[in-house]
């Protein structure tokens, strides 16, 4: 066995290129001569030549490209940032601010259009990337479907809505900011104190944990007609205005406490919260007592309670305009409007009741007004009481099967 020594040119310039790199460079060649590319793994391609081109220019250090693209193990991580846990939250929020902060965010964009001969690169482009970035470690579990459930896997569903501006808001890519590596329970402490970099990385890491499981996605304009949300918004305007009030900052911190990277969506949920972060619990039995599942008209609500309004008139206006005119059809619009309208009214009431200014003013305004707000919720219930519908209404009386012989035998 002989062995070949090679002697390296003194004049070669001293590669800058990842091992991931290379191995991207080879399958850039399959699918170059086999199969078109999808632009998932365009992007990702992408990604990796503009973290080689970060590291050249000692934007970043191999180490932290390294963190970036995977090849540092998660159960390392701890040490080398100083997070609580080896969560892949905390990997995305790593990434997140070396990437997309500040100064990093204009050389990340001034890489991508080297690489891409573009003019300009849009902020959606740009988080769509940082999509297939954050996803490495979780990529297996989260494109699961397991046997029997009609839920399709939500991976596919956290990158549409990555591409649609994902949780790049302006707090993320205005200026540089550095993360703050707390458990969610202290960031939330800190948050609430008026911490601007606790909150952003709770938003991140809650953001990221409600888009990865397919509680917040793109917008489209099907589900506000659909009325799956109440009004419309794309990802990091909803999350910039969870991230503003403390109900949404509860939640965030909900979220991701609760978030399960090993498993599927549909093999468990995220609870639902009150506004003083206590878990909204349905059912009046010990054996259906639960925790209710977050949905994305909620997460909705609980971003701007403000736009519900307005969302809900615009969208009975749109119903009313496409439906016939027949009183069935009334009838059940009314019947809609009433239901929504309540329980507006109702979370008004008891987030007035527990306001914690002192008055004056009073958290229910004027006498007068308090009167006025009185008046019309006695004459909303002294109608629904004076038109109870009869409880035996639409009922079938069936026969005893007791009686119901067979005469054959």
């Amino acid at each position: 066995m002989t062995t070949q020594t090679t002697t390296a040119n003194p004049l070669a310039p001293e590669s800058t290129f990842s091992f991931v790199t290379m191995v991207e460079n080879l399958v850039a060649g399959e699918h170059l001569e086999k199969n078109p590319w999808t632009q998932d793994a365009m992007w990702h391609n992408i990604a990796n030549q503009v973290i080689d081109g970060l590291v050249a220019r000692g934007v970043l250090t191999r180490s932290q490209g390294d963190i970036i693209t995977g090849v540092t193990p998660l159960a390392e991580l701890p040490d080398l940032i100083g997070c609580p846990d080896a969560s892949p939250i905390w990997r995305a929020i790593y990434t997140t601010q070396r990437l997309a902060s500040g100064a990093a965010f204009r050389a990340a964009k001034a890489e991508i259009r080297n690489i891409m001969a573009r003019r300009a690169v849009t902020t959606k482009q740009f988080s769509f990337m940082l999509g297939v970035i954050v996803d490495r470690d979780i990529r297996r579990s989260k494109s699961r479907k397991e046997k029997g459930t009609h839920k399709p896997a939500s991976l596919q569903t956290a990158r549409n809505a990555f591409g649609d501006g994902g949780y790049l808001i302006e707090t993320v890519t205005a200026a540089a900011w550095t993360p703050i590596y707390k458990a969610p329970t202290e960031l939330l402490e800190l948050a609430l104190a008026g911490d601007t970099a606790a909150r952003t990385t709770l938003m991140i890491g809650g953001g990221y944990a409600l888009i990865m499981d397919g509680y917040l996605t793109r917008d489209r304009e099907s589900k506000f007609y659909e009325g799956t949300t109440p009004y419309r918004g794309i990802p990091p305007v909803i999350l910039s205005d969870l991230a503003s009030h403390p109900h949404g900052l509860r939640m965030l911190a909900t979220a991701w406490s609760g978030w399960d990277p090993e498993r599927p969506t549909h093999e468990y949920n995220i609870p639902d919260i009150n506004e003083d972060g206590s878990v909204v619990i349905t059912g009046s039995t010990v054996e259906t007592r639960q925790a209710m599942r977050l949905t994305e008209h909620r997460l909705f609500e609980i971003a701007s309670p403000s736009k519900v309004m307005a969302g809900f008139l615009k969208q009975q206006e749109n119903r009313r305009s496409r439906s016939a005119d027949s009183p069935e059809d009334r009838d059940r619009d009314n019947r809609d409007r009433l239901t929504v309208a309540l329980e507006i009214a109702m979370e008004a009431a008891t987030e007035l009741s527990a306001s914690t200014v002192p008055p004056p003013p009073h958290p229910f305004g004027t006498h007068d007004e308090w009167t006025k707000a009185r008046d019309a919720a006695l004459q909303v219930y002294a109608t629904l009481v004076k038109n109870e519908p009869d409880a035996q209404a639409g009922f079938i009386d069936s026969d005893d099967p007791d009686s119901d012989e067979d005469e054959s035998y």
